[in-house]
């Protein structure tokens, strides 16, 4: 049985506590504790889509998002105090629960539907994209005071990719522009970092180096690039790729020591999931089927991986061990579970 429960921004979560409560759990409890943390997810189905979080091993889930708009992408807070997601309704807005005080709020409108909110690493910022300056650029709100600051001026659209691990770059790319880029939030430095076909940059926990893809000849191959002789990213860097193949390679997640790449890749008629150490050395598959595996995520614990699966006719959440094994079901329904977030 799910525990359904109509939430509206600004409300406090209270009917869904004492639910959770009768069913034998604290939510907020769940969320934080037992032998796994909690993932979030999408659920759509007729009654549209849904932010839900569930607990590996718990037989319920709770509904965060309201009945009455869609969600997309959610995301787990560095600290993992908050939930953000997007909500498409009357208006587009960036969304936000907080665990400890059991509320849901707004936090800026106007957001690009298409993009997922980004975390900076102290989880007191978020940045997005919105088009309110006339044009797609790149935004930053402050979560203790709800303060927007633009961050690109750019009249083509800006793709926010991530934030680096000590807060003082954002990376991102620009749509009909050749490469990736850094914007410091706090100052005025941009930086051109590389000037291939590049997108999806995603920064190693470390913050030495950032994984993105580069399309060549139709295909896209997992790359990581580098500073060549020092830690700043304004000197001479490295490009190196880590999974070369005439293949379509996507969705690039780190793992948290940040020597392991998950990632899927496109054959003829499906997609599977595979990890690569971070200097192209020991490829693996971990699934092997018939049908679309996607989105791979790590948990911070880095022995674990969430994941969509198609293999069962819908979309659902998987979760299984960093090698592979051990797969196990987090949804079983008739609706399409997706954006897992752990």
């Amino acid at each position: 049985m799910r525990l359904i429960a109509r939430i509206s921004p600004f409300l406090s979560l209270t009917l869904v506590l004492v639910a959770a409560l009768s069913l034998g759990g604290c939510f907020a409890g769940n969320l934080v504790g037992g032998d796994l943390p909690a993932i979030a997810y999408i659920v759509s189905d007729d009654d549209g889509s849904h932010a839900w979080v569930r607990q590996p091993g718990e037989d319920e889930a709770t509904r965060i998002s309201s009945l009455s708009a869609d969600a997309m992408a959610p995301r787990w807070s560095p600290d993992r105090t908050k939930i953000a997601w997007i909500s498409v309704g009357g208006k587009t807005e960036l969304m936000m629960f907080d665990v400890e005080s059991e509320r849901v709020s707004s936090l800026v409108s106007d957001v690009d539907a298409e993009q997922p909110a980004v975390w900076a690493p102290e989880s007191d910022r978020i940045a997005y994209v919105s088009d309110e300056a006339g044009e797609p650029d790149i935004f930053m709100v402050t979560l203790e005071n709800r303060q927007k600051t633009r961050l690109t001026f750019s009249p083509e659209r800006e793709l926010v990719g991530d934030w680096s691990p000590d807060g003082e770059w954002l990376v991102f790319t620009e749509q009909g522009k050749e490469g990736l880029f850094l914007r410091n939030p706090n100052g005025v430095n941009r930086i051109e970092l590389t000037a291939g076909p590049d997108s999806s940059p995603v920064w190693s926990p470390k913050g030495d180096r950032i994984a993105f893809l580069r399309s060549e000849e139709g295909n896209r191959d997992v790359y990581v690039l580098r500073p060549t002789n020092s830690d700043n990213w304004a000197d001479d860097t490295d490009e190196v790729a880590v999974s070369e193949d005439d293949n379509d390679e996507f969705s690039v997640a780190w793992s948290a020591d940040g020597r392991t790449l998950a990632f899927v890749m496109r054959f003829d008629d499906q997609s599977e999931i595979f990890t690569v150490m971070v200097d192209g050395s020991e490829r693996r598959q971990l699934t092997q089927n018939m049908e679309d595996d996607l989105m791979p995520v790590w948990s911070a614990s880095e022995d674990r991986i969430a994941f969509v699966s198609h293999a069962y006719g819908n979309a659902e959440i998987l979760y299984m061990n960093a090698d592979g094994t051990g797969q196990m079901r987090l949804t079983v329904n008739d609706a399409m579970d997706t954006h897992p977030d752990w």
